[in-house]
């Protein structure tokens, strides 16, 4: 082999293999720190970003819909709140949704290169 060839093969970075588990466990653990109402509106947002988890997801589309985000955003906050008016928890909720979505499409993503 020549020379160049075995000094560029040397060269290349490694592959660095990603492990699900251990980012799990590391956002899990994070999360135990946010105060108690922002995990109770966590659960929440988990379970309408479950019920939306299918192909073909409008949270897989390459611009998610802001009127779906929203809508989760409102069904939660209808659901945790007695002020209507608190736009502060109505943030919080749309920051949570957001950053949920964004777990679970880079995950997709990283799951379709392997299928």
């Amino acid at each position: 082999m020549r020379d160049d060839v075995i000094k560029m093969r040397m060269s290349l970075p490694q592959l660095q293999i990603i492990d699900e588990a251990e980012l799990e466990e590391d956002r899990e653990y994070l999360m135990q720190m946010y105060p108690a109402k922002a995990r109770l509106i966590m659960v929440m947002v988990e379970d309408e970003c479950d019920k939306l988890e299918y192909e073909g997801s409008p949270m897989f589309a390459p611009y998610p819909d802001k009127e779906t985000i929203l809508g989760i955003s409102k069904k939660i906050f209808d659901r945790v709140t007695f002020d209507k008016g608190d736009i502060t928890l109505k943030q919080l909720i749309d920051v949570l949704i957001c950053n949920e979505i964004c777990v679970r499409r880079n995950r997709y993503k990283r799951r379709r290169k392997f299928f």
